[in-house]
């Protein structure tokens, strides 16, 4: 299992555009993919899931990968959320 935590710095937070590009990345892979903020976890490939945890502004969450290709997948979501502006 692989995981890797952050700050979300879009003033919006994590708002339909974010939550449907990380879904479409992590629909790409096989391994589980969770997004966790404080106790609520939700399946990363879910868009709607991702909008219900209603992320706002400056919260932590932390996005959690587990299966054969979790090390790829942490890998391209970490790219994507540093060039999406969410971190």
């Amino acid at each position: 299992m692989k995981q890797f935590e952050f700050v979300v710095q879009d003033a919006m937070g994590i708002h339909a555009r974010p939550a449907a590009d990380m879904a479409a990345a992590a629909k790409k892979f096989s391994s589980l993919i969770l997004l966790k903020k404080e106790e609520m976890e939700v399946d990363l490939k879910n868009p709607l899931a991702i909008m219900r945890l209603a992320v706002k502004h400056e919260e932590r969450v932390t996005i959690t990968a587990a299966g054969e290709d979790e090390i790829r997948a942490i890998e391209q979501l970490k790219d994507l959320i540093a060039n999406i502006g969410l971190s």
